[in-house]
């Protein structure tokens, strides 16, 4: 057996908008996706839904250091033939272990490739609405590491007033240790300084201060949801209320869960500011049932609707074995139907209405006849964490929000199906029956209820 080929993967900071178009392609092209638990739900909802995924990695310290290179996992999975796209948060080569993690895959003869994703600093900053650098202001900038005491911070801080940038990666929880240290050795106590937790996801939040006031927003409620929390100090912090872009967005700061197969109205939502994470990806299978096709054989004359109730007829006939040639119908059908069989080298009669003699296979339960086709939920592979809007308009993933309470929470249920708001209104389910054109425009309005409701 051949051994695989994993690539190294940077998935940006949180929004899926920031990914690379190669790290976009590979998450098809993979057979398997290994992925941080830092890695946002929207970002998982975009791999296709028939790919293995395993949660690897680590969130925080976990109490204990890290004591293998790539993870045992992927490790395996490249061994046994795989081709892995090991997804990591920020970029795999600022603070990612990726030397170790490189090494170790040589050690044990796997190729690989690096793909390289924006780091969080520049995602943070850029969502704060500061530069990290600025004329007059910052000419450089510099990338430390927090978790543990480093030399950089004493050399960097002896510069005294120096006009560059510091930038603390995991290092929040050491921070007043750190300031106490950055003061001791020079650095200004008002310098400006910025906490920016959730860098660029729905969650964002931005906490600015002082450099000697630190101690005062060292909050529990930063840390309450595991968020990672940057650190960013410097004179480029005060223009955040000046060059700040995305609370002015409507959507700003509200996670959208739509339909998968409702993609053209993701991008009205993301200009609206909204983090959009695809619904359930759904799978239409073609085919008739045994009741169902015992009928279909015992009759001499069928009709088509459509395009999916040809293809119905033809994956189960064929999964009968049953030979065009012994096909014993007489058979008419649709337009759509017509122009499918006949590329197949079927040849029926057009009609727009089912002779009365005929028996009529359909492609929805909505219509008279029997149905042929079916709509399999894909289960997501991860939780969808909190939603402020869960759309959906599909039955069967309805079914699957309602009864999987580990995979969806959310705060508002939207619907543009009448059937699904009745069954929620009888329910006893709180939520909103919109009209199916113009949904970021009505959602923008839904906002201010939202907040009322979840105050």
């Amino acid at each position: 057996m051949s051994v695989g080929k994993v690539y190294l993967v940077g998935a940006g900071p949180g929004d899926p908008g920031l990914l690379t178009w190669r790290a976009i392609k590979l998450m098809s092209s993979c057979d398997v996706v290994c992925y941080d638990l830092l890695v946002s739900p929207a970002i998982l909802s975009l791999v296709p839904a028939d790919k293995a995924m395993m949660p690897v990695g680590y969130r925080g310290y976990c109490g204990s250091s890290i004591e293998y290179g790539m993870h045992p996992d992927v490790v395996a999975q490249a061994l046994a033939g795989k081709t892995v796209l090991r997804l990591k948060s920020g970029d795999p080569f600022i603070f990612g272990r990726a030397t170790e993690e490189c090494r170790c895959l040589t050690h044990h003869g796997i190729d690989y490739e690096v793909v390289p994703g924006i780091t969080s600093a520049l995602g943070a900053a850029a969502y704060a609405g500061f530069p990290l650098t600025s004329n007059g202001m910052a000419s450089d900038v510099t990338f430390v590491s927090g978790h543990r005491p480093s030399k950089t911070l004493t050399s960097w801080a002896s510069m005294g007033k120096s006009s560059g940038t510091l930038v603390l990666y995991m290092g929040a929880k050491k921070l007043v240790v750190h300031a106490q240290k950055l003061i001791a050795e020079g650095r200004d106590p008002d310098t400006p300084v910025a906490l920016v937790s959730s860098a660029t996801s729905y969650r964002q939040k931005l906490f600015t201060t002082t450099l000697g006031r630190v101690d005062e927003v060292m909050d529990a409620d930063m840390h309450s949801d595991g968020s990672p929390v940057l650190v960013i100090m410097g004179q480029v912090v005060e223009l955040s209320s000046e060059l700040d872009w995305r609370s002015k967005l409507p959507l700003a700061g509200r996670s959208v869960m739509v339909p998968s197969q409702l993609g053209e109205m993701e991008e009205g939502l993301r200009l609206a500011g909204a983090e959009v994470i695809k619904g359930p990806q759904t799978q239409l299978k073609y085919g008739f049932n045994p009741m169902d096709w015992t009928r279909i054989m015992a009759s001499t004359s069928l009709w088509l609707n459509d395009e999916d109730a040809a293809r119905a007829l033809m994956a189960t006939a064929s999964e009968h074995k049953l030979d065009i040639r012994l096909w014993p119908w007489q058979i008419s059908g649709r337009g759509s139907a017509v122009t499918f069989l006949a590329g197949n080298g079927i040849f029926i009669d057009e009609s727009e209405q089912a002779p009365e003699s005929s028996l009529s296979l359909v492609s929805g339960t909505e219509e008279a006849g029997l149905c042929g086709c079916q709509l399999k939920v894909m289960v997501p592979k991860f939780s969808m964490d909190q939603l402020d809007i869960c759309w959906v308009d599909d039955s069967e993933v309805m079914e699957m929000l309602l009864t999987r309470p580990d995979l969806f929470n959310w705060r508002y249920l939207v619907t543009t199906k009448p059937e699904l708001s009745n069954i929620l209104r009888q329910q006893g389910i709180a939520h909103r029956l919109m009209a199916a054109e113009n949904i970021p425009g009505q959602l923008s309005d839904l906002m201010p209820e939202l907040c009322r409701h979840v105050a």
